[in-house]
C-alpha cells in the first residue's frame, strides 16, 4: 500500500543497521509512524511516538512546554519550529532511549496563525548519531497533500541519515560510544561515571547491565556509579538493575551495587553533623552569651546560651564557631583549645550529631547584633552566668540551662584539648590533631 511505499528506504536502512527510531510529528499527523509500521519487521526498530500537533498540551508526554510565545510573521514562525523540532528530538531521544529521534513541525493550511503565510511549511529534525535538519516549503496550502509531502521528506530525511552514519561507521557496534566510563579502584571495585546528559534510559540500563554481567564474570565486588542531575532520568534505570542509593548532591547522585552474594561492606555516606559552641572569653574574663530569634526546639526559646552552629564543610571547629560569632556580633576570636564533645543519635533527617565545644579569646568586645539571628548578645561575668542557671524542668526565658552553666564551668576551670596543625595527604590544607596535654597554669585563661 501507500504507506509502505513512503517508507521502503528508511526501514531498510534501520533494519539494515540494527537501529532504533522514536518519531514525533505534528503536521503529518501520524503519517510517518504509520508508514514505518506498516512494513514487515518493524517492531526490530519500533520503539513509540506521538502526534504532539501542540507542544503546550502534550506537557505530560514531553516533560514540560518546549513551545515559545507565538510569533506574528512567517519568518518568526518558521524560525520557532526550528527550535521546538530540535528540542523535542534530542530530549526525547535521550527519554525514550533510542538510536534515532524524528521531531517534525510546521503547518499545513488551509489557513495560518501568521498572517504572510500563505503556503504550508514543515521542519523536520533528525537526531542520533548524527543531526539533520531541513524546511520544507510547499507550493500551496492544500492539508492533505501537504501532509503526505512532509511525511515523504521526513522518511527521505531519516533514510539519509541512517545511510550516511553507516557509511561512515565501518561497524555500528565496534565504534557504539558508551554512555558511560569506568575505572577500576584499589578494592577491586569499579567507579562508574556517566558522561553524557543524552544517554536514554532503555540504551543505557542495556549497557550497563551487560558491563554488569563482565563485572561480576571478572571477580569485581563494588560498584560505584555517578550520575550527573542533568542525566537523572537513569536513575531508574540504574534501580532497576539493583543499584541502590548512596547519597545525593547539587551536582549529582551516587549509587552503588555490591556484586558478591554477601552483606555490603561499602562505607555509607556521611551520616553525622557537626555544632560547634564557643566559649568566648574578653580580657575581663567574661563571657560572651547570646539570645537566638528562634531556637531549634521550644523549651530553649529565650534561653541565654553559647554562640555557635553547624559546621560548613571544610571548616575546622575553631573556623565554624569563629564564623558564627564574627557573623552574629562582630567580634572577632582566636582559638584557645577544645573544652569537649558531645555525641548525640537520631536528630533531624536521621542524622547523628557531633557537638564540639571550643574556648576562644576575643580580639574586640564591642557587639554588633544581627536582628535576623539573635535577640540579643551580652558580655557576662561567670558569677552572672552561675546566678542564671536553673534545673532540668525550669522555664529558660532568661535563664542558661544547667548544660550550658557546666559547659561554661569546664571551660574556664579545666584542661583543654590543644589543636596542632598536620601535614595532610589529602592536599596542601593541614589536617589538625587535637590532643590533651599535662595540666599546667598554661592550659588556661
Amino acid at each position: 500500500g501507500p504507506l509502505a511505499a513512503l517508507a521502503e528506504g528508511a526501514s531498510a536502512a534501520l533494519l539494515e543497521s540494527k537501529q532504533t527510531v522514536a518519531i514525533f510529528e505534528s503536521t503529518s499527523a501520524g503519517l510517518v509512524q504509520a508508514a514505518l509500521q506498516s512494513v514487515p519487521g518493524a517492531s526490530a526498530y519500533t520503539t513509540c511516538g506521538a502526534v504532539t500537533y501542540s507542544s503546550s498540551k502534550a506537557v505530560a508526554l514531553l516533560g514540560s512546554d518546549l513551545s515559545a510565545p507565538r510569533p506574528s510573521d512567517a519568518q518568526s514562525y518558521i524560525n520557532a519550529k526550528r527550535t521546538l523540532t530540535g528540542r523535542i528530538a534530542k530530549r526525547m531521544r535521550a527519554e525514550v532511549g533510542a538510536d534515532w529521534c524524528l521531531s517534525e513541525g510546521g503547518a499545513c493550511g488551509p489557513t495560518f496563525n501568521v498572517p504572510d503565510m500563505t503556503a504550508g511549511f514543515t521542519v523536520i529534525t533528525v537526531t542520533g548519531p548524527l543531526e539533520r535538519s531541513i524546511l520544507v516549503k510547499s507550493e500551496h496550502a492544500n492539508r492533505e497533500e501537504n501532509m503526505w509531502g512532509f511525511a515523504k521528506a521526513a522518511l527521505d530525511l531519516l533514510e539519509e541519515c541512517v545511510k550516511l552514519h553507516a557509511s561512515s561507521t565501518p561497524s555500528t557496534s565496534s565504534t557504539e560510544t558508551s554512555p558511560f566510563s569506568a575505572v577500576e579502584d584499589r578494592y577491586g571495585g569499579v567507579e562508574i561515571k556517566v558522561e553524557s546528559a543524552e544517554a536514554g534510559p532503555i540504551a543505557f540500563e542495556r549497557a550497563l547491565d551487560q558491563a554488569v554481567a563482565t563485572w561480576r564474570a571478572g571477580g569485581k565486588r563494588g560498584l560505584w556509579l555517578k550520575i550527573p542531575l542533568q542525566a537523572a532520568q537513569l536513575v531508574t534505570a540504574a534501580r532497576n538493575l539493583s543499584f541502590g542509593l548512596h547519597h545525593a548532591k547539587d551536582g549529582y547522585v551516587m549509587l552503588t551495587r555490591w556484586l558478591p552474594d554477601t552483606p555490603s561492606p561499602l562505607p555509607l555516606f556521611a551520616f553525622t553533623q557537626i555544632g560547634v559552641g564557643g566559649v568566648v572569653v574578653n580580657g575581663k574574663g567574661e563571657v560572651l552569651m547570646v539570645q537566638e530569634r528562634v531556637s531549634p526546639t521550644p523549651q530553649f526559646q529565650g534561653s541565654w546560651k553559647l554562640p555557635g552552629g553547624l559546621a560548613d564543610p571544610g571548616e575546622d571547629f575553631a573556623d565554624t564557631v569563629a564564623r558564627e560569632v564574627r557573623e552574629e556580633t562582630g567580634v572577632e576570636t582566636k582559638l584557645v583549645g577544645v573544652v569537649s564533645l558531645r555525641h548525640t543519635h537520631g536528630l533531624r533527617f536521621g542524622v547523628g550529631d557531633l557537638y564540639v565545644l571550643v574556648k576562644l579569646m576575643a580580639d574586640s568586645t564591642a557587639l554588633t547584633i544581627d536582628r535576623n539571628e539573635l535577640l540579643d548578645a551580652k558580655w557576662m561575668s561567670p558569677a552572672t552566668i552561675a546566678s542564671l542557671v536553673v534545673p532540668p524542668g525550669v522555664s529558660l526565658d532568661g535563664k542558661v540551662s544547667q548544660a550550658n552553666g557546666t559547659m561554661i564551668n569546664n571551660a574556664l576551670t579545666g584542661n583543654l584539648i590543644l589543636g596542632t596543625p598536620l601535614p595532610s595527604s589529602r592536599g596542601p590544607r593541614p589536617a589538625m590533631l587535637y590532643t590533651a596535654p599535662p595540666p599546667s597554669p598554661s592550659a588556661n585563661l
